[in-house]
């Protein structure tokens, strides 16, 4: 990983900015310069020994100009380092979000949610600062080495001998870099997976409940809490370690130069402003190798921070390039969010037919999944898919819509579909999962999505779906939040919104997948009477095992152990297809897990 290439990029995300940032530092750390050298006047104007013939209270007035100045710059850097800072920030945290929506979607996340979110924070702020730190370094390097040569000139044994501790600062932390990487590592580790908890326990409270495991939760939750507080002890136990032996190292170099200069003090050739212009330049270059030495730890941990963000963000798509997470992109920091765009149908999105040619996906993990599935559907029509629990229902449904990798051929009116995952979106494609996702928003927002309001399309779709009366019933109509993950919701009613928002998509494929299943009898019916009142101008595919919907379709495909069976329609299923006839009188066990659903 090039981490010199990288900050380069992110330099160049925004060009001007970090110029004044790093001109705003420049300024800061050379005008001490002016300081020390008027401070070295003042001085030898007290001690009597002039060399410049100025006025000493238009010495202290210039002192006072320059500290005046110093403030200035240093609250215009802050400012301006922050704005940076947080542009970089938010540009991470996009491109780490853009990877993970690249994903196929019914992939899980590469790492659980608490080791994400610690990469979105911690890592992204540590990446961010790198370079601010890498310009501030560079300018300590100017002042640093301008400032040698001004000692240089006072006096160079003197000089030698003050920095010739340094050297072993340097060799020091050169040596412990890998260990500053490993224990960081080991604490952003410990991090996620304390964070991770955090949402477990509150997301599975009622559980815990249940099932009395308080005592053990907590129990849990103290380990994983010892195990971070080991992580960042270490860390910052090494990175005291390393910071008092520079402190110490600056201590002793002030007092090599307090023995070396004792004598040529007495013998006058070491005026009081000198030694003042050296105390305080001392003080500034002891710092720069400070903060040397600090870089070269920063660097490491940067390092590592970009790999845990470049690892989250390309997941299992190793096509991914590692310099995305530099990728430049829009951020929105003053602007409103641009409206969510509406891709509009044109002659190629018009559904004739849909034909699919031996689809496999199988689960890297193990033999399950589906294998040369091949059938068509046409316009207008409806097509079921059933099968036994675990015959590999959902796999397909998810396999033709490019939530799962899968190779095959799919059709859209005899034109090959090239870019699956991209191509059944609305206004081509609209789904429905069996356990629909909803955020902790309004009714309402869950609907349009960041959609255009259209208030009479969204109550004709509230209506098909069989949602109106559930939102006449509740006090705030669509403006009722429906909590996290919907759980103020019934399962029904959470089936009934995803649908709603389906069918707003006004796409032309609908695909559901056991869309009815925690709905009682009655709304059941109501439901597909409505979806179906108007067949002729829509395409269903559905996944579902309720004789209401295999009745009135028009083509079947049973599944079994991830291959077709048979297909045809109910009729013709019943009388040649065992397996279809088996399903009909319910002789098949629901647990049966022959395969992935």
């Amino acid at each position: 990983m090039n981490l010199t290439r990288y900050m380069i990029e992110n330099i160049k995300f925004k060009p001007v900015l970090f110029f004044f940032v790093w001109f705003t530092s420049f300024t800061f750390f050379i005008t001490p310069l002016i300081g020390a050298l008027t401070i070295r006047e003042i001085f030898n104007h007290l001690e009597g020994y002039i060399t410049v013939n100025v006025n000493i209270w238009l010495l202290v007035i210039i002192l006072l100009l320059v500290n005046t100045f110093q403030i200035f710059f240093d609250v215009f850097w802050a400012v301006l380092m922050n704005i940076f800072f947080m542009s970089m920030r938010l540009l991470f945290r996009r491109n780490m979000m853009q990877g993970l929506y690249s994903q196929f979607g019914a992939d899980p996340p590469p790492y659980s949610p608490g080791e994400a979110i610690s990469r979105f924070r911690q890592d992204a702020e540590e990446a961010s600062y790198f370079p601010v730190a890498m310009a501030d370094l560079l300018n300590f390097f100017i002042f640093g080495v301008i400032a040698f040569l001004i000692m240089l000139t006072i006096n160079s044994e003197v000089t030698f001998f003050v920095f010739l501790p340094f050297v072993f600062v340097i060799i020091l932390v050169n040596a412990f870099r890998r260990r500053v990487a490993h224990y960081r590592t080991e604490r952003r580790k410990a991090t996620g997976e304390v964070t991770s908890a955090i949402r477990e326990i509150f997301s599975s409270i009622q559980s815990v409940k249940v099932n009395t495991a308080e005592t053990d939760m907590l129990t849990h939750f103290e380990k994983i809490n010892e195990k971070r507080a080991q992580a960042a002890i270490k860390d910052e136990f090494f990175g005291s370690l390393l910071r008092v032996t520079r402190t110490f190292i600056v201590f002793l170099a002030t007092g090599i130069m307090f023995l070396m200069i004792s004598e040529p003090m007495l013998a006058g050739e070491f005026s009081i402003g000198d030694f003042a212009l050296f105390q305080y330049l001392l003080n500034w270059v002891t710092g720069f190798i400070s903060y040397m030495g600090e870089s070269i730890a920063r660097y490491h941990r940067t390092t590592v921070s970009y790999s845990r963000m470049t690892k989250l963000m390309r997941g299992k798509k190793v096509d991914i390039p590692e310099k995305d997470i530099v990728k430049v992109g829009p951020l929105y920091l003053k602007d409103p969010f641009p409206p969510r765009a509406i891709l509009e149908k044109n002659s190629e999105d018009y559904l004739k037919s849909i034909t699919i040619e031996n689809l496999t996906s199988i689960y890297p993990d193990s033999e399950k999944g589906v294998e040369e599935i091949s059938f068509s559907l046409k316009r207008g029509t409806l097509t079921v898919i059933t099968g036994r629990v675990g015959s590999g229902k959902s796999t397909l449904l998810k396999a033709f819509l490019g939530l799962l990798p899968s190779s095959g051929t799919i059709k859209w009116n005899d034109t090959v579909v090239t870019d699956i995952p991209t191509y059944f979106r609305p206004p081509r494609a609209a789904y429905t999962p069996q356990v629909p996702h909803l955020f902790s928003d309004t009714i309402k927002e869950n609907l349009i999505l960041g959609l255009p309001e259209n208030p009479g399309r969204t109550q004709e779709a509230i209506n098909l779906a069989v949602f109106d009366k559930d939102i006449s019933e509740v006090e705030d109509g669509l403006k009722t939040i429906v909590g996290p993950k919907g759980k103020k919701l019934s399962g029904g009613q959470q089936q009934r919104l995803a649908a709603a928002r389906m069918l707003l998509q006004e796409s032309e494929l609908k695909v559901f997948d056991d869309l009815s299943s925690a709905l009682d009898v009655e709304t059941e019916k109501i439901f597909w009477k409505r979806m179906f009142k108007n067949k002729e101008n829509n395409t269903y595919l559905v996944v579902s095992h309720k004789p209401l919907v295999l009745q009135e379709a028009d083509n079947i495909i049973v599944l079994k152990k991830g291959k077709v069976e048979a297909s045809g329609t109910l009729d013709t299923l019943l009388k040649n297809c065992p397996e279809m006839v088996r399903l009909w009188e319910g002789k098949i066990e629901n647990n049966n897990t022959n395969n992935a659903s």
